[in-house]
């Protein structure tokens, strides 16, 4: 029998707890449809099961769960493939390197180290030849002239040097101007003077000069123990004055040629000097001589060859040439007075000829010996290399 029960459900008990939810209080309530029995039971089924989880890849949960943790994970998976890569190069260039020199160090025990380093120079030469004077100029001298000057600045006594080069006419030295006792170097102008003239004709060597009392004087030589009116030939005195240091024979000379002849030859040359007493002498005096004297000989090489000859045999090897190569050609002429000691002389060193004098003053025969060889030794030394 129909009953109006059945088409309304029952209220709900007044004691009932309210849903607070605000959802459920302001949505409005949707109808829902009459379902049969089997239909409920078939829900009520479903809502008692277990949950399982939807068949979704772990990537892609896990991205939906934290999007930022696997976007890091992928960036430090690019960095270490980066590093790695990275590795592999330095481990590629390590071994290049070790093959090339491994390769390097073979081909420098075999003979590269010596071509290497003539390389290496000839290209350092290359580059500093711009701002490095020319060989044997005034300006490479210089470079030799402050070498001596603070050499000789250290040393006791007084000292001159003066150099010349034969071939391109530069000078060196230091307090070449100064002036010292001639002595025994006076024969250098005079025998010059003399070659002169025998070269130009106006005397012959064989002239006669007659020994006079009026020459002889005490000093080294034999010439004064001579009696008067023995005739020397004027080639004899000359070797007597060079290589004897005799002083008489000088004297003979100086009667023969005249001393204003000398003078006028002295002065000439260069020098500011004469035979007025006392008798004067400076470094670049003597080298002027020499310079003179090496042009006459290469102008008259057969009417010089005695003096030349002549001066080769001076034999001072512990002085200027003390500092020379043993196989040096050296021409010279010495003076010695008290406490002054002179050396002048031509040398070739690796065929380049250099006129040096070195006068002294103040020091005994050891000490200028001393300085004598050293200052020779640094002109060798400068010439070699040039």
């Amino acid at each position: 029998m129909y009953s109006p029960f059945h088409k309304f459900p029952a209220k709900k008990s007044a004691t009932r707890k309210k849903n607070t939810s605000t959802k459920g209080r302001n949505s409005p309530k949707k109808h829902q449809p009459d379902r049969s029995p089997g239909e409920r039971r078939s829900i009520q089924t479903l809502a008692s099961a277990p949950l399982q989880p939807a068949k979704t890849s772990s990537t892609s949960a896990h991205a939906r769960r934290n999007p930022q943790r696997h976007k890091n994970r992928k960036t430090t998976s690019l960095k270490a493939y980066r590093r790695k890569r990275l590795r592999l190069l330095r481990v590629f260039f390590v071994l290049c390197a070790a093959i090339l020199l491994g390769f390097s160090l073979k081909w420098m025990a075999a003979s590269g180290f010596t071509t290497l380093y003539a390389r290496l120079r000839a290209d350092v030469l290359q580059v500093t030849e711009k701002s490095r004077p020319l060989p044997f100029t005034q300006d490479a001298y210089l470079a030799l002239t402050r070498e001596i000057e603070l050499y000789l600045q250290k040393q006791p006594g007084t000292f001159g040097v003066a150099g010349s080069d034969l071939v391109t006419g530069a000078q060196f030295g230091w307090q070449a101007h100064e002036s010292f006792s001639a002595a025994q170097t006076l024969a250098l102008p005079i025998t010059v003077n003399l070659y002169s003239e025998i070269a130009n004709g106006q005397l012959s060597a064989q002239t006669l000069v007659h020994v006079q009392s009026v020459d002889k004087q005490a000093g080294p030589g034999f010439i004064g123990g001579l009696p008067d009116g023995t005739p020397l030939s004027v080639t004899e005195l000359a070797r007597a004055a060079l290589v004897d240091h005799d002083i008489v024979a000088i004297n003979m000379l100086i009667r023969k040629l005249d001393p204003s002849e000398i003078n006028s030859f002295m002065n000439s040359v260069g020098s500011h000097e004469t035979l007025a007493t006392p008798r004067l002498i400076t470094p670049y005096d003597l080298t002027l001589y020499l310079s003179y004297l090496y042009s006459m000989n290469q102008a008259h090489p057969k009417t010089v060859a005695p003096l030349m000859q002549d001066l080769l045999q001076v034999a001072q090897a512990n002085r200027i040439a003390g500092g020379l190569p043993s196989e040096s050609k050296i021409e010279q002429v010495t003076g010695d007075w008290p406490n002054e000691f002179h050396d002048a002389a031509i040398f070739w060193i690796h065929q380049h000829p250099i006129a040096l004098a070195i006068c002294s003053e103040g020091v005994d025969e050891r000490e200028a010996s001393r300085v004598e060889s050293h200052i020779a030794r640094l002109v060798a030394q400068f010439v070699s290399q040039q």
